[in-house]
């Protein structure tokens, strides 16, 4: 998500970039891009980045340990963050491609242990949902598979979006996200999250560990019929005013600090707009494939459409025993045609198993 990535790097201090900022496709516009990369998430990533490193630390080397400038969409190395038990793949590049899947780099940044400050940029309710709770002195750590570069958290502040960055005249780390980190739609503001080098780049050895912690379910799907699929389900193809999400119950540190959230928000989603598609055409298959046996349609939307979200859709995800089993979605809605038009709250639920979603719950309470 970026809004014109800046083509060169100015020494001194200049601007490092209105990209950094994520201007054009804002936070909004980023659910269906998650959907079509959410089986090369967090754990493939972090877990090819582990082999390469443990490789080159047990292997004999006749020549000093390099690491070629990774190309756009390339993993090139781990970051690291101890305060809030983070790690996550670090991919070149700021587009959807890598912020689905990945932190991102600035590519008009300069790298993690060169002078100059090298900027780092994720999505706030994934990798990046927990960093306004960073403090002064806690530490950073980016490695590859040859050096590892240590930060110490100097300061954060919240800025406007489209605000320049500068950059520095010593080796330092800028950590980029939306603000506020619970929030699914276009916000105006970023959160910016500064370090200073500390140590490195130093080679590490072949005993050192990654703390690497395990693996969680990131793909999400719902069982529509190729038919209801083609009338379009994801956010992209519908409209709905995004509020925020709320991680409830007890979500392993490792799945909400992971592409996980939203992939799981994207399916939810598609559940709510299928169920909307087949209550509107009085299609009792369509529902039957996305639903809970058992659980019927509203009778107020059946024959009816929505025609205005009248406040945000919030989510908010409930976890049992660290294992996402449940997610709702709240609004209000305007509905026209029907057995009872009007204006009502709507709760839908939908239950989660296997990676599995179903319509659970539908309620339209009169507004």
């Amino acid at each position: 998500m970026t809004e014109g990535r800046a083509r060169g790097r100015q020494l001194g201090l200049t601007a490092v970039g209105v990209a950094l900022l994520w201007g054009a496709l804002g936070c909004a516009g980023y659910v269906a891009g998650w959907q079509s990369h959410q089986r090369d998430a967090r754990s493939v990533l972090v877990g090819s980045e582990r082999s390469l490193i443990r490789h080159r630390a047990t292997s004999v080397r006749s020549a000093p340990c390099t690491v070629s400038a990774p190309a756009t969409g390339q993993l090139a190395g781990l970051l690291r963050i101890p305060a809030l038990g983070l790690t996550a793949p670090v991919e070149e590049g700021t587009d959807d491609a890598e912020l689905s899947v990945a932190v991102g780099h600035d590519p008009s940044s300069v790298w993690p242990g060169a002078v100059g400050t090298a900027v780092f940029l994720a999505h706030d309710v994934s990798y990046f949902v927990h960093l306004n709770e960073l403090e002064p002195g806690d530490t950073v750590v980016y490695q590859t598979a040859c050096d590892t570069v240590t930060y110490t958290v100097t300061g954060s502040q919240v800025v406007a979006q489209g605000s320049p960055v500068a950059d520095s005249t010593g080796p330092t780390l800028v950590l980029d996200t939306c603000y506020p980190p619970n929030a699914l739609f276009f916000t105006t503001e970023r959160l910016l999250v500064r370090a200073t080098e500390t140590t490195g780049p130093a080679r590490h050895g072949a005993t050192q560990g990654l703390g690497v912690p395990p693996s969680d379910q990131v793909a999400y799907g719902v069982p529509a019929p190729p038919a209801l699929v083609a009338q379009g389900l994801t956010l992209q193809q519908n409209e709905a005013p995004m509020g925020t999400m709320t991680l409830a119950g007890d979500p392993s540190p490792a799945w909400e600090q992971s592409p996980g959230p939203l992939a799981l928000e994207a399916a939810a989603l598609e559940a709510y707009f299928g169920g909307l598609k087949a209550t509107s055409q009085s299609d009792s298959g369509w529902w039957s494939a996305i639903a809970d046996p058992g659980v019927a349609p509203p009778p107020v939307l059946v024959g009816a459409t929505i025609t205005g979200h009248d406040s945000p859709l919030d989510v908010t995800i409930d976890s049992a025993h660290g294992v996402a089993d449940q997610v709702a979605l709240t609004t209000t809605v305007t509905v026209s045609g029907g057995e009872a038009p009007g204006t009502y709250a709507e709760t839908v639920t939908a239950s989660v198993v296997g990676g599995l979603l179903r319509l659970a719950g539908w309620s339209m309470v009169p507004a």
